[in-house]
């Protein structure tokens, strides 16, 4: 999981150019969410944390953690909703990535594993509790997950959903789509 010092370098690198393209895309845009709520598992990580234990060293998308920063920088409030076998890993790892600051929530829900379709769906449970706990309309907020169905179900509340890429994870092109979307429905 961990990377070699000159894939760090990389990775650090492309991660600055990616938080000044981020910040250009947050600028540009015409109206930004109150609440930006990212889920885990192949969207800020390329893994399944279940797959890990706690001592494991994780490591994030290129792009990720400057599309956090900037979101960060431009004082729009994120949210963390995550369905997880293992809560416990996966708060392990935010903390080893230093994660937990830029949240306002953060939901990790128990599930009986990654395929697990009977536990309670973001749509049941994620959104309602962020509506209750920050108060922030379904409309004002913007939701990037990698799972069609999770994407479909919460769009339905009229959360601007976007469906992240496996393959790449949170980008700053994901990010601009999710904004340009976000403008078309307020």
């Amino acid at each position: 999981m961990g990377r070699s010092q000159p894939a760090n370098r990389a990775a650090e690198a492309n991660g600055k150019s990616a938080y000044q393209q981020a910040m250009q895309v947050l600028q540009a845009a015409a109206d930004l969410p109150d609440l930006v709520v990212f889920d885990l598992d192949y969207c800020l990580w390329p893994f399944w944390c279940e797959m890990y234990s706690v001592d494991d060293e994780p490591s994030l998308y290129p792009q990720s953690k400057a599309v956090l920063e900037a979101l960060r920088d431009q004082n729009v409030p994120l949210a963390l909703a995550s369905r997880t076998p293992t809560p416990h890993v996966a708060r392990s790892f935010l903390n080893k990535l230093g994660l937990p600051p830029f949240f306002v929530s953060i939901q990790l829900i128990p599930a009986s594993s990654g395929f697990d379709q009977s536990s309670a769906q973001k749509d049941q449970a994620h959104f309602p509790k962020l509506l209750r706990d920050i108060g922030t309309p379904y409309k004002r907020m913007l939701f990037f997950d990698d799972e069609h169905k999770n994407v479909a179900r919460v769009s339905k509340l009229g959360v601007t959903s976007i469906l992240v890429s496996t393959s790449t994870g949170i980008t700053v092109e994901v990010l601009q789509k999710g904004l340009q979307q976000f403008a078309r429905q307020q």
